[in-house]
């Protein structure tokens, strides 16, 4: 396979970066709208030229087919051989996707089902826990992707979570977790949600030990547990008979639309459940038929590449501006970082080029009293998304949002006094969602696992396995470190 640093784009694109003046431009040519969400990318350092040649560097990565061969169930996982189909997780009913000349849809179907049955039961006061009394609380033990993607969820829609019920996590080794949630919580009227892809994490399967303990009625076991797990025999010798599978195809970091996100669905109800599954694949379609040009993933991506590789940005700064996406970017560190943090190509070769960058952030109305002065008049290099929401058009957020990326992007306080002078020509994107509803929420899931995908792609990387973490976890469990 020709390196990538030798492809005709790569070296078209290098030599556009010596030479490139920053311009700031505010034609809609820049302005890419789909499913409730418009990209700006005016505030990027590129220009026609640039972008026909990112494009024509994706078309000669073979980007299109590696799309597809996703979307059909090809093992690109090639480390691991296994396909990758969180899409198919929000996939319609009467789709066909065989792995292992079998259609995984209907199994996909019925953990929905069970998921539906689950909440609305939970929801209705109609799961008793071992005295006779409803659940009134649902704790989720889980790290990680079992917990980041919830995490975010539950507290991104908290305007529809149901009020007669209180919903937790547990998910770091801290000695007090466990008890400080726990504090307040009645053994009779708590579930608890084991959730471990390989039900072998040492944290969560610790915590779970002490909530057995702390419940105290093991003849009442499933009436308080249910497990989320590829490996359901585990969870089955384990005494579990509430068993929620996800698949090995399904990475945890990817599972956002799976069962490992059912304390949301308790929490939000099924249908709106759905209609994140919804916006998830909408987007899903966009991606798999738009043209490059229009694509928001692609586009989103190889913007990305272009600071990254091009002009030596691996800052990748994501600014929110509404508290319902206040817990996102620790949900994206995990997303892009675990991802593309690799430095091996899919040959098994090390290369010599950037890959994924360094994610970070949070709330933009934060930032303008924390690291804001370091955005402006420091020395690191740095790229930015900025996401706002249109609804807040006519509030300060939003105004906020939009001086945050004039000044970035074109600087100010020109005058006579160094001290005051501001550069700007920090890249920005601009993600402006119409409105925050469980359906955008989806597609702005989608979105950005798709970006991830096509940045590795283009870098030759598996953005699907993590050897990094598996190997201290692997230290962990042969030096019986948790029991």
């Amino acid at each position: 396979m020709e390196q990538l640093n030798k492809k005709n784009a790569w070296k078209k694109l290098e030599k556009y970066a010596k030479t490139y003046i920053v311009q700031h431009s505010e034609t809609k040519n820049n302005l890419i709208s789909k499913e409730n969400i418009t990209l700006d990318y005016s505030g990027q350092h590129v220009d026609k030229l640039i972008m026909d040649s990112l494009i024509e560097l994706a078309n000669e990565c073979n980007l299109h087919e590696q799309i597809q061969a996703m979307m059909c169930g090809k093992p690109i996982n090639n480390t691991e051989n296994r396909p990758v189909l969180h899409t198919a997780l929000r996939a319609p009913d009467n789709k066909v996707i065989m792995v292992n000349e079998r259609n995984i849809i209907p199994d996909i179907v019925h953990v929905r089902n069970t998921m539906k049955q689950i909440s609305t039961k939970i929801r209705n006061k109609e799961w008793l826990g071992y005295s006779g009394k409803p659940i009134t609380d649902v704790v989720n033990i889980g790290i990680g992707g079992s917990m980041l993607g919830p995490y975010f969820c539950i507290h991104a829609l908290r305007d529809l979570v149901i009020d007669t019920l209180g919903f937790h996590f547990i998910s770091d080794i801290d000695p007090h977790a466990f008890s400080r949630v726990t504090a307040k919580l009645n053994p009779e009227t708590t579930l608890f949600i084991i959730s471990s892809k390989s039900f072998t994490t040492p944290e969560t399967l610790s915590h779970f030990q002490k909530a057995l303990a702390w419940i105290d009625h093991e003849q009442k076991f499933n009436q308080h547990f249910i497990a989320i797990t590829a490996n359901v025999k585990k969870a089955e010798e384990m005494g579990f008979k509430t068993i929620l599978p996800i698949w090995d195809w399904v990475g945890g970091r990817y599972s956002f639309c799976s069962a490992i996100n059912l304390i949301s669905c308790i929490a939000i109800g099924f249908e709106h459940f759905s209609e994140i599954l919804a916006g998830a694949h909408s987007m899903d379609m966009h991606f798999c038929s738009e043209h490059f040009t229009k694509n928001l993933p692609v586009l989103l991506a190889l913007l990305g590449i272009w600071n990254i590789n091009f002009l030596n940005i691996n800052n990748l700064l994501v600014m929110t501006y509404t508290q319902d996406l206040q817990d996102f970017v620790p949900y994206l560190q995990q997303l892009d970082m675990e991802s593309n943090g690799k430095s091996i190509n899919r040959q098994g070769r090390k290369i010599d080029y950037a890959t994924g960058p360094i994610i970070w952030g949070g709330l933009g109305n934060h930032a303008q009293h924390s690291y804001y002065q370091l955005l402006c008049q420091g020395t690191n290099k740095i790229a930015a998304d900025l996401i706002c929401v249109r609804t807040f058009d006519d509030d300060v957020i939003n105004k906020m949002c939009r001086a945050h990326k004039e000044v970035l992007t074109k600087g100010g306080n020109h005058g006579e006094n160094p001290h005051n002078h501001i550069a700007g020509e920090i890249p920005v994107n601009l993600l402006c969602l119409d409105e925050f509803s469980p359906r955008t929420l989806g597609a702005l899931i989608s979105l950005y696992e798709h970006k991830i995908f096509v940045q590795g792609v283009v870098w030759n990387i598996n953005s699907f396995d993590q050897p990094g973490v598996e190997s201290s976890k692997e230290i962990i469990r042969q030096n019986n470190w948790i029991s």
